[in-house]
């Protein structure tokens, strides 16, 4: 597990040191940062990235991981990416909805694509008795469904279909069924990914899902980051604007980034549970960690 992160030069990342846990949360208004930090665990960094595109800058990631000690890896004018004895393999998924609903040309696929349009093939890809698993724990989730599963369509393309609660004859396709109904069955995928990526990093995921589904899905996304699910752990990074996903997570397992108005540059702060009046904030907004976050007094929030 990456235990710190500290990002310089790469993007409004001027000087960005964090701690990591298995499930981390980045919240914080638009543009203030989230996204550049998935990027820049990715393996390509162009000249752009660098802070104001000051091609002088020296773009510099480094990370500590609890078994392969500290690594880092640089860019700048004239330089390429040099290689450590380690480099954490990182999926950045940004679920596109039209693409969940495509049909997709049948092959052997183990892993998502960033936009998700490899899922039906995921699927497929399984074996009967995890079909059965998946299948099974996305109907406890989305009860109006007794199953669901994939099917040829012409062409040598598959597509998934959804099978009715209440009348077993009755099937439906990607088009009759919820956009919460697409994403909850693709993060319920992920732990069945192979060779699972060490870390997947993953954009707006309360999007289209009802609150019950978000502690859900964070309850699931925890065991993966745990090694509970899966045949490693897989840590996890979201990134969230949602209260209400902070109302499912620890105070420790979220980073409030924001903009500083004279630089420009991205902050991170950690909720400052060490203070002993923590408990004593949190209570003045009914103990919801969404709450005190709107209220600008952890930062994240516009104009905070």
């Amino acid at each position: 597990m990456i235990e710190t992160l500290h990002i310089e030069n790469f993007r409004c990342l001027r000087d960005v040191k964090m701690s990591l846990r298995p499930l981390t949360v980045f919240v914080g208004a638009n543009a203030s940062g989230k996204s550049s930090a998935f990027a820049a665990l990715q393996s390509t960094w162009d000249e752009r990235d660098a802070w104001q595109q000051d091609v002088a800058c020296t773009i510099r990631l480094r990370l500590v991981h609890d078994t392969e000690g500290n690594q880092t890896r640089e860019r700048g004018k004239g330089m390429t990416q040099p290689e450590g004895s380690w480099w954490p393999t990182t999926q950045v998924l940004q679920l596109d909805l039209g693409q969940l609903r495509s049909q997709i040309l049948l092959q052997e696929s183990r892993l998502l694509t960033t936009n998700g349009s490899g899922l039906a093939n995921l699927f497929a890809t399984l074996t009967r008795k995890e079909q059965d698993r998946v299948a099974k724990h996305f109907c406890s989730l989305v009860p109006m469904f007794q199953d669901v599963a994939v099917r040829p369509s012409s062409g040598g393309y598959q597509r998934f279909v959804w099978q009715d609660r209440w009348k077993s004859n009755l099937w439906y396709e990607p088009h009759q069924v919820s956009d919460g109904t697409l994403l909850i069955l693709a993060y319920l995928l992920l732990p069945f990914q192979t060779p699972a990526p060490d870390l997947v990093a993953i954009e707006e995921p309360e999007r289209g899902l009802h609150p019950f589904l978000l502690g859900e899905l964070i309850t699931t996304l925890r065991k993966l980051g745990t090694g509970e699910l899966g045949t490693k752990p897989v840590q996890i990074l979201l990134a969230t604007h949602s209260a209400d996903l902070l109302e499912h997570v620890d105070p420790s397992e979220v980073r409030f980034f924001h903009r500083r108005q004279d630089t420009g540059e991205t902050v991170v702060r950690e909720a400052p549970t060490g203070n002993p009046d923590w408990p004593k904030l949190l209570r003045e907004y009914d103990n919801s960690l969404g709450d005190l976050w709107l209220s600008g007094g952890l930062g994240g929030v516009p104009g905070a």
